[in-house]
C-alpha cells in the first residue's frame, strides 16, 4: 500500500535501546518503575494537569474511570454517551454491566449533542460519557451545565485528543475524568497504553489502587480492582518519543491544513467542523460523502490507487445489538454510513497529501 491509513511514528532506535538497557540493568520491569514515573511526570507537565495515571490501554482507562467514580451496574443506572465512536466507548460500559444510553450527535462536529437528551434518559442516568471525536473538543460548557443540573458525573473519552487544545489549554483538563489512548496508531503512543486524567485527587488515589488489584499500602485488597498497570517497556517507548512531540504536532497540523486547502469546497464531500475555540491536533482526516453508495465506490477506487482508507465509525454503536440499542440517533446512524478517513500519519509528506487529494477527486468523479 503506497499510502496506509496510519503508520506508527517511531523514535531513533538508539533512544529506545538506551531506555531498554537501563531497564535490563535495574531488572525492574513493571509495578510503577522509574520509566513509568518519569513519563507520567512529563505528560502531566505537558498537559498542565495535576493528576495523571498511566495504564495498560485506553479501554482499561475507561473501565477504571467508571469504577473510580462509583458508576456501576449495582445502581441500575445508565450512562449517556454517543453512538459515533469506536467500539470501546460502548463495550467498556457493557463489560462493566452499565447500560449505554445513546444520544444523537451534532451533524457538523460529529460530537454528542447533549441538548438532544430526553427527560426519560436523564432520569435514569448517572453520568455523561462524551467523546472528543477525531480530537474535536465537545461542547464542554453545555455538557457541564446539564451535568450540574442533574447531578451527573462527566467523563470524556479523549482517545483521539492528545495535543488537542480548547481555550488555550489541553482538552484533557475538562470533566471529572478524561481518558487517553496511547495505542501505536495514535499521534503519541507507547505501543500499547493509556492514561487517565482526574479533576479530583481522591478519584486519582482510588484509581491508583484500582489498577493494582485494589491493594492498599499493606498490599491487602481494600476493594475489588484489576491489573491495568503499564509496563516499563511500554513507558520506555513513550519516553523515547516524547522529545519528538514538537515535530509530531507541527507536522500533523501542517498536514491537516494542506488537506483542508485541497478539499474545501470540492463538490460531493464535507469536512468536520472544528470547535471555534479549539486547535486541531491532526489526529485523523475524515471526509463526509453524499451517500454510502458513493463511499463504497470511492473507497474501491482509492484502494486501486494504493491509498488505504477506513470507515470510522461504522456501524453506529446504537445499531449494535450487543450494546443494547438504547436511544434514537438518526443523525449518527446516517453519518456513520457516509464517513471515510483518509491517510494521516506523521511521516506523510505534503506532496503525498496532494496526490491523495488528486486521486480522491478522480474517485469522486467516477462515483458520480
Amino acid at each position: 500500500m503506497k499510502y496506509p491509513i496510519v503508520k506508527p511514528f517511531l523514535p531513533p532506535l538508539n533512544d529506545y535501546t538506551a531506555h531498554i538497557t537501563s531497564i535490563f540493568e535495574r531488572n525492574w520491569l513493571t509495578n510503577n518503575g522509574p520509566c513509568l514515573q518519569k513519563l507520567e511526570q512529563q505528560l502531566a507537565e505537558y498537559f498542565n494537569v495535576e493528576h495523571l495515571l498511566l495504564v495498560a490501554n485506553g479501554t482499561l482507562a475507561l473501565q477504571v474511570a467508571f469504577a473510580a467514580l462509583n458508576i456501576d451496574a449495582n445502581k441500575k443506572s445508565s450512562v449517556l454517551t454517543t453512538p459515533f465512536s469506536f467500539a470501546a466507548t460502548a463495550s467498556s460500559l457493557c463489560f462493566a454491566g452499565i447500560t449505554p444510553e445513546f444520544v444523537d450527535i451534532n451533524p457538523n462536529t460529529y460530537n454528542i449533542d447533549i441538548t438532544k437528551v430526553t427527560p426519560a434518559q436523564l432520569s435514569n442516568a448517572s453520568a455523561i460519557l462524551g467523546v472528543h471525536v477525531f480530537g474535536n473538543p465537545c461542547d464542554v460548557d453545555t455538557i457541564e451545565q446539564i451535568a450540574k443540573q442533574h447531578d451527573l458525573k462527566v467523563i470524556y473519552d479523549a482517545a483521539h485528543a492528545f495535543a488537542s487544545n480548547l481555550n488555550g489549554e489541553s482538552v484533557l483538563s475538562y470533566g471529572d475524568i478524561a481518558t487517553l489512548s496511547l495505542h501505536a496508531t495514535k499521534l503519541f503512543h507507547s505501543v500499547e497504553g493509556g492514561a487517565i486524567i482526574f479533576k479530583y485527587k481522591a478519584d486519582y488515589l482510588k484509581a491508583k489502587q484500582l489498577i493494582n488489584f485494589g491493594f492498599d499500602a499493606q498490599q491487602n485488597p481494600e476493594f475489588v480492582g484489576i491489573n491495568a498497570k503499564m509496563s516499563e517497556m511500554h513507558a520506555a517507548m513513550g519516553l523515547s518519543l516524547f522529545k519528538s512531540l514538537p515535530h509530531i504536532t507541527a507536522q500533523r497540523r501542517a498536514l491537516t491544513v494542506r488537506y483542508a486547502e485541497r478539499l474545501t469546497a470540492i463538490a460531493g464531500l464535507e469536512l468536520q467542523q472544528w470547535h471555534d475555540s479549539g486547535e486541531n491536533n491532526g489526529a485523523y482526516m475524515p471526509v463526509l460523502l453524499n451517500s454510502e453508495t458513493v463511499l463504497v465506490q470511492v473507497q474501491k477506487v482509492l484502494t486501486e490507487f494504493g491509498i488505504q482508507t477506513r470507515r470510522y465509525f461504522y456501524p453506529s454503536l446504537s445499531l449494535v445489538p450487543a450494546y443494547g440499542m438504547q436511544g434514537s440517533t438518526p443523525i449518527a446512524n446516517n453519518i456513520s454510513e457516509r464517513i471515510l478517513c483518509l491517510p494521516m500519519y506523521t511521516d506523510l509528506a505534503l506532496d503525498g497529501v496532494d496526490e491523495i487529494c488528486e486521486c480522491l477527486i478522480i474517485a469522486l468523479k467516477q462515483a458520480s
